[in-house]
């Protein structure tokens, strides 16, 4: 997207958890907010975390094309924070961070974020995290009854935040994108209140339409992915985790089973974009 500064997973220095509340909430919200204000004072152990992990910058196209050849500017705070103030957007992709916890985000008018809920049917969910070596050590990451509970929280705030800001949030289901990748894009446009353009449309087709292989790799066949667990998964696997689905009565709150969290997207229209280097 043309003016936009991407914050990839600016949790990352958590390792691979969840956060649900404390000890660890206040840090990771006072993170993402000062990064989408572009503000880096007092935060080293973001930029130390970066020096050993350069896919935690390399994801910002922005940001590498000026450090790939001079990794000290990844970690120089003063140079990222004033080129991130260049840009009149910022986008962020959070994954570690539970919905219930975004509503002093929403609420924030000098931020005016809006957020999207990405969610995915659990068994593509356990389908793809089994590419992940880092994965299997983590409870979070690899035991479906948290990944449902999760779920189940996500639903609820959901619910409860589109009441209140239904302009602020949208759920988006993996399995519309990938599969309608086009008019689903639209919407998604339509709700950030942007237009659409010539490279969304070009990244739209290659990168729907041809496959690359490497699990961190955006180039795939959208349409054959969602359903891809139903042949790499064993059965009593999928008899598990749908068995936790059951038995957290998701059904009685009247959500499809087939949905849960993959990640939260904020992004932000600053209100005063600096052009000073």
């Amino acid at each position: 997207m043309p003016g936009n500064f991407y914050h990839y997973e600016p949790l990352l220095k958590f390792g691979i958890i969840q956060i649900r509340g404390p000890p660890y909430a206040d840090k990771a919200m006072s993170t993402i907010k000062n990064m989408l204000k572009c503000d880096y004072e007092g935060m080293e152990d973001y930029f130390e975390y970066g020096r050993t992990h350069l896919h935690q910058f390399s994801h910002n196209t922005r940001l590498w094309d000026h450090c790939k050849y001079k990794k000290d500017l990844c970690v120089d705070s003063d140079f990222t924070a004033k080129l991130c103030k260049l840009f009149p957007f910022q986008s962020m992709k959070v994954v570690r961070f539970r919905l219930r916890l975004i509503k002093e985000l929403i609420e924030d008018k000098e931020l005016n974020v809006k957020v999207v809920l990405l969610i995915r049917d659990p068994r593509g969910v356990m389908q793809s995290r089994q590419h992940r070596n880092f994965c299997k050590p983590s409870p979070d990451c690899w035991k479906p009854e948290l990944l449902c509970a999760d779920m189940i929280s996500d639903y609820v705030a959901a619910g409860r935040l589109l009441s209140q800001y239904p302009d602020r949030l949208m759920v988006l289901r993996y399995e519309e994108l990938a599969l309608n990748p086009n008019t689903t894009t639209q919407l998604l446009l339509k709700f950030l209140r942007l237009g659409p353009t010539q490279s969304v449309d070009e990244f739209l087709h290659s990168h729907t339409n041809v496959e690359v292989a490497g699990v961190s790799s955006t180039y795939r066949v959208s349409r054959e992915v969602p359903f891809r667990w139903k042949n790499v998964l064993d059965f009593n696997y999928v008899d598990e985790i749908q068995v936790q689905i059951f038995s957290l009565d998701i059904l009685s709150l009247n959500v499809k089973c087939s949905s849960c969290l993959v990640m939260l997207i904020f992004y932000r229209v600053s209100s005063v974009v600096s052009r000073t280097m």
